[in-house]
């Protein structure tokens, strides 16, 4: 399990601190822009996201691609 987070925190260690420091509108953007690269992701930033043994190292290489043109763009 995975979850992206954009914070200005070194770390988030409560649902407090998540709540106060976590940038939720900017999260659910990223998941929105990557439904047209074939990716999807909850677009809610309190759900985690999963990897497993039916993704394949190749699976994971498009999400990570995707993910980096989705933020540099």
């Amino acid at each position: 399990m995975l979850q992206i987070l954009f914070t200005d925190r070194s770390a988030i260690t409560d649902f407090r601190e998540y709540c106060t420091h976590v940038d939720r509108p900017r999260y659910q953007q990223l998941a929105l822009a990557l439904f047209s690269h074939g990716i999807y992701m909850s677009p809610s930033a309190a759900l985690h996201s999963v990897a497993s043994l039916a993704h394949t190292p190749e699976d994971v290489e498009q999400t990570v691609a995707a993910i980096r043109a989705v933020l540099s763009g």
